[in-house]
């Protein structure tokens, strides 16, 4: 746990900048996304035609990022997570 804590604490005292703000700024997009589902149950509730355009309009958003950019982004962070993970079993972090 220690060594866990002192990896994530060098991470961001990192004078990297894009290293020390990649994870708050993860869970920064997160929190948003989830935050964002108060207003849309309120405008569901008060006019759920206009919620269900707003989902259309974002499922046609998210549609329409070609496949490779997916498959590209998919597998850069599944090597990612897994080279984490292959190092903090090792203890290499």
């Amino acid at each position: 746990m220690a060594q866990q804590l002192s990896v994530i604490l060098s991470d961001s005292q990192s004078a990297d900048k894009w290293t020390s703000r990649a994870r708050p700024s993860f869970m920064y997009v997160m929190y948003v996304l989830m935050l964002w589902a108060i207003p849309m149950g309120l405008i569901y509730a008060a006019r759920p035609e206009i919620a269900g355009n707003i989902i259309t309009g974002m499922k046609a958003f998210w549609a329409a990022i070609p496949d490779p950019m997916w498959n590209f982004f998919m597998v850069g962070f599944t090597g990612y997570a897994v080279s984490r993970a292959y190092e903090k079993a090792k203890g290499v972090s």
